[in-house]
């Protein structure tokens, strides 16, 4: 197996929350295919010193997409972004049959590299490499 000489750019959800005006008893209320606002927040970083740009959420498994706000890192010098960026977002999810919502993100850098939805065009038996959408559920 060659080398991997940059890492790959990566995204994860490190929190996942009702958004305003909802709490756990009023979202049990909802039912399969109601859209609720959800509070989401985790870290993005790309190899290489590349910045990231921009961190993007769905909650309906990429129908639509919402840019999240990096809240931290996002200044670091142009190709020299070795440090984590945190970002948060308020976007709807769609509730799923089992009650749960499903929340992907995918992180942008610089050179125009995106996560991609799936690894099957990289699966390797070690797992090495894997960069796909990172995703959260909520019941």
């Amino acid at each position: 197996m060659p080398s991997m000489m940059v890492g790959s750019i990566f995204s994860g959800i490190t929190n996942l929350d009702f958004g305003k005006h909802i709490d756990a008893s009023t979202a049990k209320s909802y039912k399969a295919g109601d859209s609720i606002m959800v509070k989401a927040g985790g870290w993005a970083w790309a190899g290489g010193g590349r910045n990231i740009v921009r961190v993007d959420l769905t909650g309906d498994n990429g129908e639509t997409w919402t840019t999240a706000e990096i809240q931290q890192g996002g200044d670091q010098k142009f190709g020299r972004a070795w440090a984590w960026v945190f970002w948060s977002c308020e976007l709807p999810a769609t509730i799923q049959d089992d009650g749960t919502v499903h929340v992907h993100s995918k992180a942008l850098d610089h050179a125009f590299n995106v996560q991609p939805e799936h690894c099957r065009h990289t699966w390797n038996i070690r797992g090495l490499g894997n960069n796909s959408w990172h995703s959260k559920h909520m019941k």
